[in-house]
């Protein structure tokens, strides 16, 4: 029997629900959507990849300078450029407030102010620093590779009202799925999500074209099978066109461990044969945050209809049967981060040749390979005796990021 991307309930719907017990799912469903809208992961689009966010302060002879930032900071120093910095010791006035290293960089250790001076036999400079408490960050709430933007609009509508919250867009030649608020005047062009999603492959199977509003919603729903399976199953699914439907890329049994991994991988390309398939956490965030009626556009558009563009599809490696996304608190990625292999402390002769990024890997809670994206604060003057510290960041395209530390010594 082969999948079309439809699904059929093993059961009847129940179409005998009284107006009363309908308005009480409505409100809850709307209510649900709004609390989830307040606490979900408010990463903005504009943080799409890792970035270095080393601070830089530049000394000068003339005058102290002064430096705040947050513990656990990082801060280059720079020289004018007449002083050679082989010939100059940098020291702390108070190394459990901030340290430096022999390359000038300065660490917020802890909460308060110290003293860093750099000297030799002509020149002398000094920058106090200002370590102040670091901001609390919260771990977040979902795992999707979703762009979020303009949340102070977003936010702002719910305090105003938490009806009526979005209106979904989905481009079938682009397999983007772009959520709009409202703006001042009530038009919902304000983008405030963005979804990787998988349309009809085409042909005879393929996601039409229109205008169209949710329906019935189920957290499982059976689907027509394939070559292999009488049945497949869809998880958080959201009936928006009769038998077209957003849902999770298709499960072979009612089970979270059951993903089929391969259509999984298939994200970002045409692969369905009508339904939106999505990762399980923006399938669920459509389940849970767009009640019943709310508007769907399907368009046939480039790019350019995508004002946040298309998230990147992430390939599932770890053939563990879970979508890597999925909320259940039982989904092995949860609370896993990437990953910044060999970093190990070394030590180094005068002269000898050091390459930060020689033998370190880095991976992705999938597994993938995402080396090319570890940035390093710090660096190391193998022509200068000293003490010289590094720290390796990488974010994945969950928008997880990981660190770490690493020692290298010159002597």
């Amino acid at each position: 029997m082969r999948y079309n991307g439809s699904f059929r309930y093993k059961e009847q719907r129940k179409k005998q629900i009284s107006k009363a017990v309908l308005a009480v799912i409505l409100s809850l469903v709307v209510i649900a959507a709004a609390f989830f809208s307040v606490y979900a992961f408010s990463r903005s689009v504009s943080e799409k990849q890792s970035e270095n966010n080393t601070l830089t302060e530049k000394l000068s002879a003339d005058a102290t300078t002064e430096m705040t930032m947050k513990h656990g900071a990082v801060c280059m120093l720079t020289l004018p450029e007449d002083v050679d910095i082989r010939e100059v010791a940098f020291t702390s006035s108070d190394e459990k407030i901030v340290r430096v290293d022999s390359a000038g960089r300065v660490d917020g250790i802890k909460e308060g102010t110290a003293t860093v001076t750099a000297t030799d036999g002509d020149f002398s400079a000094a920058c106090l620093f200002t370590i102040e408490a670091a901001e609390k960050t919260k771990a977040p709430s979902e795992i999707t590779t979703a762009y979020l933007a303009n949340l102070d609009t977003l936010y702002a509508n719910i305090e105003k009202s938490r009806d009526n919250l979005y209106h979904l867009t989905v481009n079938r030649r682009t397999n983007t799925v772009t959520v709009y608020t409202y703006n001042e005047k009530g038009e919902y062009n304000v983008p405030v999500r963005a979804m990787v999603c998988s349309c009809g492959e085409g042909g005879a199977n393929i996601t039409p074209v229109g205008e169209f509003r949710t329906a019935s919603m189920r957290e499982w729903a059976t689907l027509y099978g394939d070559d292999t399976h009488e049945f497949l199953y869809g998880q958080y699914v959201t009936e928006f066109n009769g038998e077209i439907l957003f849902h999770s890329v298709p499960y072979e049994l009612k089970d979270k461990q059951a993903l089929e991994t391969w259509e999984f991988n298939k994200l970002g390309t045409n692969a369905s044969q009508g339904c939106v398939r999505l990762a399980a956490a923006d399938s669920y965030w459509i389940y849970k945050n767009c009640p019943l009626n709310t508007p769907v556009s399907v368009i046939d558009a480039d790019s350019s209809a995508d004002p946040l563009g298309t998230p990147p599809a992430v390939t599932q490696n770890m053939n563990n049967g879970w979508d890597p996304t999925d909320p259940d608190k039982n989904n092995p990625f949860r609370d896993k981060l990437p990953r910044i292999l060999n970093i190990e402390d070394v030590t180094l002769r005068l002269g000898e040749k050091f390459d930060p990024m020689d033998g370190v890997e880095s991976k992705d809670i999938c597994g993938n390979i995402i080396t090319d994206r570890v940035t390093i604060s710090g660096k190391v003057l193998t022509d200068k005796p000293g003490t010289y510290y590094l720290t390796y960041n990488v974010t994945d395209d969950f928008h997880l990021t990981r660190s770490a530390n690493r020692t290298v010594v010159v002597k």
